[in-house]
């Protein structure tokens, strides 16, 4: 996306959590867990236009992307998750940033 207006980017948040869970859990069930829940809650059409990806996850911290527009819904279906896959999960949202660099500087220490 170099070269283009900064108004014609799609602005993005990053989304600080941890994850406190009766065991580890892994990446990919992570992401498909977050996905599932925004399509049960707000549809595919939006799910797909989120811009919603897991950047980053260590098996308790990570951090979500997603578009300036769809946070709070992002937020909401994140904060929803009771299971991700056959494990209990309690899902606690840290922090907000508009950049990646600054999230984890300040709310994740990596």
């Amino acid at each position: 996306m170099k070269g283009l207006p900064s108004s014609l980017r799609s602005r993005k948040r990053y989304i600080a959590f941890r994850i406190i869970a009766e065991r580890e859990v892994d990446e990919r069930s992570l992401s498909r867990a977050v996905m599932e829940s925004m399509v049960s809650l707000f549809g595919e059409c939006f799910a797909a236009g989120s811009g919603l990806r897991l950047e980053y996850f260590d098996g308790s911290k990570g951090i979500l992307r997603c578009y300036h527009n769809a946070l709070e819904k992002v937020m909401m279906a994140f904060t929803l998750l009771d299971k991700i896959g056959d494990v209990r999960v309690i899902p606690l949202t840290i922090g907000v940033s508009g950049t990646i660099k600054k999230c984890k500087r300040k709310y994740l220490e990596v």
